[in-house]
């Protein structure tokens, strides 16, 4: 009876904690170890095909292609766990956007704070709205879309002259890896970008 009880306290402390770690959930058989990696082949799969299928639009020639891209971790009043995984996706996030944007033909750069801005250049600031990592142990055991990843961001993109000529918010949920919703916003944003530079 006691042994029971154990098991079903350690499920519900997976399916609770698990949320919050990157490091796979503890499989209690060799079917859920075939369903994790399958799981894993299938996320890796999905982000070569999200790099593959990004083709930048392209941007006019003689046009300022300078970009500087400002992260903002977003809203601060929430608990330290969850601020170390906002910050960890704000830094992965941002260094994909730059790639991204340089890959489409800009001279993107990442800075820290607005104080590095160099008049003269566009700004692009991207913020997190809001971010839920989910639960790995929930998408692998439960499956159906329970667990799933959900983000929220909101982009601005200013002018050479300061002004502000983009703004949008948008959101992405999936039973994926964080990197995945992370990648598809940055390909919107970077869409978004190009379509209002090459005008």
């Amino acid at each position: 009876m006691k042994k029971s009880i154990w098991i079903i306290v350690l499920f519900c402390v997976v399916i609770a904690f698990g949320c919050h770690s990157r490091t796979d959930a503890p499989k209690t058989s060799k079917q859920e170890q075939k369903e994790a990696k399958k799981e894993e082949k299938k996320e890796q799969k999905e982000d070569k095909k999200v790099k593959t299928e990004y083709s930048p639009a392209a941007v006019s020639a003689g046009k300022n292609l300078k970009i500087s891209v400002l992260m903002d971790t977003g809203d601060d009043n929430i608990a330290l766990e969850k601020i170390d995984q906002r910050e960890q996706l704000n830094d992965w996030m941002g260094r994909d956007l730059v790639a991204m944007l340089n890959k489409a033909g800009y001279e993107a750069a990442l800075i820290e704070n607005s104080g590095q801005y160099k008049k003269g250049t566009y700004l692009l600031k991207v913020t997190i709205v809001k971010y839920s990592a989910g639960s790995k142990a929930a998408r692998i055991i439960v499956g159906y879309g329970a667990g799933a990843v959900s983000l929220d961001t909101k982009y601005e993109l200013f002018a050479p002259d300061g002004n502000r000529i983009l703004s949008d918010a948008h959101g992405v949920g999936s039973g994926r890896d964080w990197t995945y919703c992370a990648r598809k916003l940055n390909k919107q944003t970077v869409d978004a970008v190009s379509d209002k530079i090459r005008r």
